[in-house]
């Protein structure tokens, strides 16, 4: 069908374009179907390779996913990183290089040698991908990004995030595409059908049920989303801070604005205790509460913090607890320290804030704080059976530039959303910020690289999905087991 027996070169450039049509499903293409083609083709040609050409074929289908869908390191490293071309290249190059490798036990597990008459065989690939998915999500600082489930927002498994969250989606779009797989070749094509049916069935009970997990306040809250659109270039450039302060000002002066005001991270980029004033006297009189992101200093341990600060007669503070690796802290410093002189990236030396931390609010509603690259994990959620909450994400996704990133980092929020039925209110410097309701549907947002303001009604809730309480749990236990009855049986018949 899409195997060249006698010309296998061509497998490699069907396997390279398949790669592509992965990253076609995530945003903003949102061609939800193409992901299960890439990988329904990609799993019959590895059935058709011996177990060396198929780990090769899977670092390569690896390096295409990553090379288009992540191509906007580069323009982060090389844009704001001194335009050092040759390291931005070299450095991108290691990174999706790297990441490329948790495709390769794909290919020792699915070549022509596999046996899928054996029980349990047929869910392998389900379950080392999506371990392959969380162990990248957290080695090294983690990079939890093209996760498969996070494709499939909107989708018929809308109601499986708050349940089981976005690896079991993943796990249920491969087990799928291995299954129709596995029918295309003929074999045992009854067996396969009932499985295939047992699934689409039990997902239609699951969204004819729809179960709502949370309990919303009644009242609803007003609150303005700022999205000033500040260059990256001229935001870390002490000559222009009085001009960013200006175009806030004169934001604020604005008479259709809510009381409640979110600003983006680090919205002006100075450290927020020398500049308390600026705040207070010039923002504060036209909003009863101030939320955004500032650079906060403790002179007790001489840290600097990432943090989200509410402002109205009192301070609240929500230190970042997860940095960006090489953005934000450097891991391995003494390694990389040649590379820290290359990059000469602004505010790289933060630190993490403490795992447990006061939790913040204003008028009576608690904040889920997420600065970031946080939106991507989803255990930094505390949602509670008895606080209503929404989630408040601030972003800076200027570091990107024009490129896939920012609506792939939206997409992730929305995951955010569902998962735990809250809604989510995003503000991110040149963009895209958005509303999202608790069923994860963007209800509202301002285009990317565009200044503007969004005025919205939201809804805080109070309750605790089955995915808060178990969190990635449930989906281990189900991968372990399936991984431990195949290395029993296998051994147990040779």
């Amino acid at each position: 069908m899409v195997y060249f027996e006698k010309k296998p070169y061509l497998n490699y450039l069907v396997v390279v374009i398949l790669g592509i049509l992965y990253t076609a499903s995530f945003a903003p293409y949102n061609f939800k179907l193409s992901i299960y083609f890439s990988l329904t083709l990609f799993f019959y040609i590895l059935f058709h390779s011996d177990k060396t050409r198929s780990i090769y074929l899977s670092y390569l289908f690896g390096l295409s996913v990553f090379s288009f869908g992540t191509s906007w390191i580069f323009n982060s490293l090389y844009d704001y990183g001194g335009e050092n071309l040759i390291a931005s290249l070299l450095v991108t190059i290691f990174l999706i290089s790297f990441m490329s490798i948790f495709f390769i036990p794909l290919g020792m597990v699915v070549n022509k040698d596999i046996d899928i008459k054996k029980k349990f065989n047929f869910l392998m690939p389900a379950s080392i991908l999506v371990l392959m998915e969380i162990i990248r999500s957290n080695i090294f600082g983690g990079f939890p990004w093209l996760l498969i489930g996070t494709s499939q927002i909107g989708t018929i498994f809308n109601e499986f995030y708050p349940l089981f969250g976005t690896y079991f989606v993943s796990f249920l779009v491969i087990l799928i595409s291995f299954l129709i797989t596995i029918i295309m070749i003929k074999k045992n094509t009854i067996k396969y059908f009932f499985i295939l049916f047992f699934i689409f069935l039990s997902t239609s009970i699951v969204n004819f049920v729809e179960y709502d997990w949370s309990t919303d306040r009644k009242i609803k809250n007003n609150i303005t989303i700022i999205q000033p659109n500040v260059n990256q270039r001229l935001k870390f450039n002490n000559n222009e801070i009085k001009a960013i302060k200006n175009k806030y000002v004169e934001i604020f002066k604005k008479d259709s604005l809510h009381d409640t005001i979110l600003l983006p991270e680090t919205a002006i980029p100075t450290i927020y205790e020398n500049d308390k004033s600026f705040y207070k006297k010039h923002l504060l009189p036209y909003a009863n509460h101030i939320i955004g992101g500032v650079f906060r200093y403790n002179n007790v341990t001489n840290e600097t913090f990432n943090s989200i600060l509410v402002l109205n007669g009192e301070e609240q503070f929500y230190d970042k607890r997860h940095l960006v690796p090489f953005g934000e802290y450097i891991p391995f410093k003494n390694l990389f320290i040649r590379i820290i002189e290359i990059f000469n990236i602004p505010m790289s030396n933060l630190s993490h804030g403490k795992q447990h931390q006061p939790r913040i609010s204003f008028d009576d509603i608690f904040i889920e704080p997420l600065i970031c690259y946080e939106s991507a994990y989803p255990e930094l959620i505390q949602t509670t059976d008895t606080e209503f909450s929404i989630i408040v994400n601030i972003s800076n996704d200027a570091w990107f530039g024009n490129s896939l990133a920012p609506y792939q980092h939206l997409q992730i929020s929305q995951s955010r959303a569902l998962e735990f039925q809250r809604y989510l209110i995003r503000s991110a410097n040149t963009g895209i910020s958005a509303v999202i309701n608790k069923k994860g549907k963007i209800v509202d947002s301002i285009p990317l690289n565009h200044e503007g303001t969004l005025n919205a009604s939201i809804i805080s809730s109070k309750g605790k999905t089955p995915y808060r309480y178990f969190g990635d749990y449930p989906v281990l236990m189900l991968i372990f087991s399936i991984m431990f009855f195949y290395f029993f049986t296998s051994n147990k018949y040779g």
